[in-house]
């Protein structure tokens, strides 16, 4: 929780820079606008240029402004309770799940294990179990999170081709 908050610090930062781009851009293309309109400066190909890379360099920060805006609505907040609750759904997933449920919960957190003389490790990324919470308590489950087989049937993704194949082997 603390690396997170850090993060949203940091961009939080990263925002009011964009924001400040953008608005000084956006200032730039006005008083430009204005000196057109009132005559002070003739509207050449070089001052058409200087247009084109002043929206460019507005729409940048404005399409920057969007995706932080849009990746910090879609993460949900890991709480104490959130965790609490996780580690109470993994528990029973673990004591009472088959065994491919056991499996691919344990997968969704745990990298490796090490296994010593006097201890035993559990090793798993932060972010992995952090998208662990906040998949399994939404309800979303990525693909690449819990499921790691996800399209198995055969009528899915066969390769090669049957018109690839019978070209490959010609």
């Amino acid at each position: 929780m603390e690396r997170r908050n850090s993060r949203q610090g940091e961009v939080a930062e990263r925002r009011c820079a964009l924001e400040a781009q953008r608005d000084k851009a956006k200032d730039k293309l006005s008083r430009l606008y204005r000196a057109i309109e009132d005559g002070v400066v003739e509207l050449d190909a070089d001052l058409k240029g200087r247009i084109q890379a002043l929206k460019q360099e507005r729409d940048l920060a404005e399409t920057a402004i969007e995706r932080i805006t849009d990746t910090a609505a879609s993460r949900p907040q890991i709480t104490p309770e959130r965790l609490a609750a996780f580690s109470a759904l993994m528990r029973d997933k673990l004591d009472n799940g088959d065994i491919h449920a056991r499996k691919a919960y344990l997968r969704a957190v745990v990298s490796r294990i090490e296994v010593g003389d006097k201890n035993i490790r559990i090793i798993g990324e932060k972010a992995a179990l952090e998208r662990a919470i906040g998949t399994t308590l939404t309800g979303v489950s990525p693909v690449s999170g819990l499921v790691r087989k996800w399209c198995t049937r055969q009528d899915s993704n066969l390769w090669p081709l049957p018109s690839e194949g019978s070209a490959l082997s010609s």
